[in-house]
């Protein structure tokens, strides 16, 4: 098992091959943004071990009581992700957006099966309209009292 030490110069050595290594940093505002990017995309486990609980200045970040509650209990939601970040605790942070992207996923697929129900119902009616004959239709479209009420009157009929 390595260490974090070690970790830290192999995710910089692949991340920025050619480049110093600089110390071990002990909060992310002593790298630059383009590393704390990079070192957070290649390893999230890392990060988080190593300035998980700490703000970007190094100071102790706490969480939401319902959040900590969450983390503590094993279950944290989507929404958590962004109090999870600002605390530097990016692997649980990850797992909280893979959770909410899961949830987006199901709502995407269950809106779009209810699309494609509702389609093919208008594409059935549109088809029998399209081959009934012009008496099928006028019986497909039927005239409401209210129409021929006011069509009479228009008309001048009676009775």
């Amino acid at each position: 098992m390595t260490n974090q030490a070690q970790r830290f110069i192999e995710l910089h050595s692949r991340a920025f091959p050619g480049v110093p290594i600089p110390p071990l940093p002990r909060h992310p505002g002593e790298l630059g943004l383009s590393v704390q990017l990079a070192l957070r995309d290649a390893d999230a486990g890392w990060w988080q071990n190593q300035f998980g609980g700490r703000d970007d200045n190094g100071e102790a970040a706490r969480l939401p009581a319902d959040v900590e509650q969450r983390m503590l209990a094993g279950t944290p939601y989507p929404e958590d992700e962004g109090a999870l970040r600002a605390a530097n605790m990016d692997y649980y942070a990850n797992a909280a957006g893979a959770q909410r992207e899961q949830v987006l996923d199901r709502a995407r697929q269950a809106t779009r099966a209810r699309e494609q129900e509702l389609y093919a119902a208008e594409r059935a009616r549109a088809q029998a309209w399209n081959e009934a004959s012009l008496l099928q239709r006028m019986a497909m479209s039927p005239v409401s009292a209210e129409q021929a009420a006011a069509a009479r009157a228009q008309w001048g009929i009676s009775g």
